[in-house]
């Protein structure tokens, strides 16, 4: 949709922007068929795709476009009426499975385990929304999101560098991490303050930590990760004279495990 449009679409049903969702709709339209393209690539007729708050449709216009099951995710009742009559013959034909609902509430009970997950995720739910996309069944081909830059930084930040911290380490031990690209406010409705960035996860064929494990993971990592200047054996009970953002996803993990073998007194 151009910014037209997602402006008329918006005034015509009495919908604003919400803020508090942390709704920017993107109006770029080559962009967003590239986008959706870009996380479809080599995905089999018949794959389940799970898009996460697609808004007024722009990613959702191209991906119903191939023979796939795109089950969308959306928290903005107005919307989903939009999305409803914008997709009605996607949705009678069972190409488009449109949920209504919060998406970290609605992804523990898919019971599907979708080959790609996308979306624009909102930045003030977007590490929840990740820690629950890596808890999905099944191993996707891939997870591709736009997030505000600064989280992008995190997904990717390497050891020793100030944007590392405990979502870097869950989330490499688990993916190839890479930033496929930046965009600019100006390609949103309304435009953020900050960039966004696509951010590609590639589920790793053995990853360091399993499903089941990665709470309890998680929840020493930000142990570690909670006074960055202290030496992690102040802060667990360990003897490592490291710091948090000194160890590698493979070392945290091998930390970790550690811990869980050493005999308690």
């Amino acid at each position: 949709m151009t910014l037209t449009e997602i402006r008329a679409a918006l005034d015509s049903r009495g919908l604003r922007p919400l803020k508090q969702l942390g709704q920017n709709f993107l109006h770029d339209q080559n962009l967003a068929r590239w986008i959706a393209e870009r996380a479809v690539e080599g995905v089999e007729s018949g794959a389940t795709v799970v898009e996460i708050g697609p808004g007024l449709g722009a990613l959702t216009e191209s991906l119903v476009g191939g023979d796939l099951k795109v089950i969308a995710l959306e928290k903005d009742r107005g919307l989903c009426v939009f999305l409803r009559e914008r997709f009605t013959a996607e949705i009678a034909g069972g190409g488009f499975d449109l949920r209504e609902g919060d998406a970290l509430e609605i992804l523990p009970r898919l019971e599907v385990a979708p080959v790609v997950v996308c979306g624009n995720l909102p930045y003030y739910i977007s590490t929840p929304l990740l820690m629950e996309c890596l808890r999905l069944p099944g191993r996707p081909a891939r997870l591709l999101f736009l997030v505000q830059r600064e989280v992008g930084q995190r997904l990717a930040g390497l050891p020793g560098s100030k944007t590392y911290g405990a979502l870097s380490v869950l989330v490499q031990a688990v993916c190839e991490v890479t930033q496929v690209r930046t965009l600019p406010g100006s390609v949103f409705y309304p435009p953020p303050e900050v960039e966004s960035v696509l951010v590609r996860l590639t589920p790793r064929l053995e990853p360091l930590v399993a499903v089941e494990e990665r709470v309890d993971f998680l929840a020493v990592v930000q142990r570690g990760f909670s006074q960055r200047r202290k030496k992690l054996s102040n802060l667990l009970p360990i003897s490592d004279g490291r710091r948090a953002e000194e160890l590698s996803p493979a070392e945290w993990v091998e930390l970790w495990r550690g811990m869980k073998t050493e005999p308690t007194s």
